[in-house]
């Protein structure tokens, strides 16, 4: 849990005369910085989800301050926290801190900083900011709304100074290393001064700074300790707390004694720890040597979302889910088989046959994988590709212990939430699960997958399974709903919209790479989802 003392925090207090009402998205530069910290926004809002604390980010003057240590502030989507308390500072910090992780609301591993919009703090109105001295925890009360737009530089300057706390940075006063003659973003001056890169930081808070965990490579491989841990993140959604015994021993591939599901959980955590493996130096060379040239053909093609976004790798052995490449968090895990593929073709004296291998092969299953990572980060953008191009219904359903029992939770869209609608029927939907087949001792990775379509109906609002006179569900073969399966143009991973949009985007990539038009021999059932998808991303991936 958090243990958060107000006494560790620094204070500082500010009048605002300007605060727009919604974050604000610079679009990046095409030269990408080579160090990234990311924050997560977390918007207070009431027990019944209105009024929100105020909240703004003008990133591009955050990211200004910072400009001297080559680091870039990523800001994933806000999340909405329903605690008219803790918006209000009618509980204290470390309450307010240890509420939210018991409501699913930090993330990351100490290596993201959760950022809290709130109306008060401590009962003192804003404006006014925390910061967690070397800690992953901030505060930000803004106070009053006004449309002034020359005070950006303080809402930037709030961002950027109660950040330095979290990077270790103390006030210039305290700090003999630091000039509090001249401006500073932990000193005294002009707003506009203390955010100008020519004065906000000094060598010595830039050394400071790269020592912090919430900095990191803009393409980082994750040394074995680091990733042993980052392989069991559950703070984007849950994972292991959801597995049941036949999907888990399917992912480590042997039989597990007990028969305790706490037990057999905890397990699959120590199974999935131990099969972390260190990179080597020509893995790590390599990799990089991929995503730089994956990131330079999206910024050519003005896809900089999944270019701005951190690439993160943690590296396992072949045994671990059949070897599949899958995600956790902002993670993408590759097993030793990919990367032994990539570097059998990379070399200094490759040929271009060699790097099309590499960048069509696992360059497209990067960015497939990456696409993962965009969607636990940025997930309203998702929602409206599934719901509002792809007509997809997010709901709800109610357990079926049959299906639950022999179900396979995909790592990379592990919630089963999206129903088909019927269109001949607008009381019905479809639900495609992927499940184990029954009978199977010791099933394996694949080969003992299948999909099933279970039929659902919608009764005062709730969405149920239909099950027969002997209570077992109704289903069909995924090739019984062929206006469905031929609607888009691709036939893996349609059980999930989030594997479908990664599909359709790797094979979107590989086009790019090959200088040809994505998605040129589609069928005429297949383009009404198509151009969606190609619509969303020229307005969401920019």
């Amino acid at each position: 849990m958090f243990k958060i003392s107000n006494s560790i925090f620094y204070l500082i207090t500010f009048y605002f005369l300007y605060l727009s009402s919604g974050l604000c998205q610079e679009n990046r530069s095409e030269n990408l910085t080579d160090f990234v910290l990311i924050v997560q926004p977390i918007i207070l809002q009431s027990d019944n989800g209105l009024n929100p604390a105020s909240f703004s980010i003008p990133e591009n003057l955050v990211d200004k301050a910072y400009e001297k240590a080559n680091l870039d502030f990523y800001f994933l989507e806000p999340l909405y926290y329903n605690n008219t308390a803790a918006r209000d500072g009618k509980i204290n910090l470390d309450v307010i801190c240890n509420q939210a992780s018991e409501d699913g609301f930090m993330r990351g591993q100490n290596d993201i900083v959760n950022m809290f919009f709130v109306n008060s703090v401590d009962g003192l109105k804003g404006p006014l900011g925390r910061g967690m001295m070397g800690g992953n925890i901030t505060f930000i009360a803004l106070g009053d709304k006004d449309s002034s737009a020359e005070n950006a530089n303080m809402e930037a300057f709030v961002i950027a100074h109660e950040v330095g706390h979290n990077l270790s940075l103390q006030h210039a006063v305290d700090d003999p290393n630091v000039p509090d003659s001249i401006p500073n973003i932990q000193g005294d001056g002009d707003f506009a001064d203390r955010i100008n890169p020519e004065y906000s930081l000094n060598e010595y808070q830039i050394k400071l700074i790269m020592k912090s965990p919430l900095v990191h490579p803009r393409i980082e491989l994750l040394s074995e300790d680091k990733a042993r841990k980052a392989i069991l993140d559950e703070s984007f959604e849950p994972y292991f707390s959801k597995l049941q015994t036949r999907e888990i021993e399917t992912f480590i591939g042997e039989k597990v004694e007990t028969k305790d599901i706490i037990e057999t959980r905890d397990y699959a955590k120590e199974k999935f720890s131990s099969a972390v493996l260190p990179f080597t130096k020509q893995e790590e060379e390599c990799v990089k040597f991929t995503v730089g040239k994956i990131n330079s053909l999206l910024i050519e093609n003005e896809l900089n979302s999944m270019a701005n976004h951190p690439w993160k790798f943690i590296k396992i052995d072949d045994w671990l889910c059949g070897g599949f490449a899958h995600t956790r968090g902002n993670y993408i895990i590759l097993s030793q088989r990919h990367l032994d593929f990539m570097t059998k073709y990379w070399s200094s004296s490759m040929t271009n046959e060699d790097l099309e291998k590499i960048m069509g092969g696992i360059g497209a299953l990067i960015v497939h994988e990456q696409m993962h990572c965009l969607q636990r980060s940025f997930p309203d953008k998702f929602t409206r590709l599934n719901t509002e191009y792809w007509n997809f219904i997010k709901a709800n359903i109610e357990d079926v212990p049959s299906i639950t029992l022999n179900q396979v939770s995909n790592p990379d869209a592990p919630i089963a939430e999206w129903l088909i609608p019927n269109p001949k029927n607008k009381c019905e939907y479809y639900w495609i699960r992927t499940l184990l087949k029954e009978g199977v001792e010791l099933p394996q990775m694949g080969k003992d997958f299948h999909d099933l379509v279970f039929k659902v109906d919608k009764e005062n609002e709730e969405y149920k399974v239909r099950t027969n006179e002997d209570g077992i569900p109704e289903s069909l073969s995924i090739s019984e709903i062929p206006f469905y399966t031929q609607s888009f143009p691709v036939t893996r991973g349609i059980d999930h919209p989030n594997e479908i949009a990664a599909y359709m985007f790797a094979d979107y990539y590989k086009a790019l790479f090959s200088n040809k038009k994505p998605f040129k021999d589609i069928s005429k059932s297949e383009k009404k989802n198509n151009k969606a998808f190609v619509k969303w991303m020229k307005q969401e991936m920019k």
